[in-house]
């Protein structure tokens, strides 16, 4: 018989603050840019989180374009 499931943490927000999309944009960039910083720094091959991560930014860019 297979293992029990566990479900996915639930992460319940503490704070909410409003910031604007190019706020948002940089903040996703500069990370962006540390988390694959550090990839390299492992030397580690995983790199869907970092695709997945960029097509977030590529998005709310591509939106925020949109708009304007």
């Amino acid at each position: 018989m297979d293992a029990a499931l566990t479900p996915p943490l639930r992460i319940e927000p503490l704070h909410v603050q409003q910031v604007s999309p190019q706020a948002a944009q940089k903040r996703i960039d500069d990370f962006l840019h540390e988390y694959r910083a550090r990839i390299v720094a492992k030397n580690s091959g995983e790199s869907s989180t970092s695709a997945q991560l960029q097509k977030l930014a590529d998005a709310l860019n591509e939106e925020h374009q949109s708009k304007h």
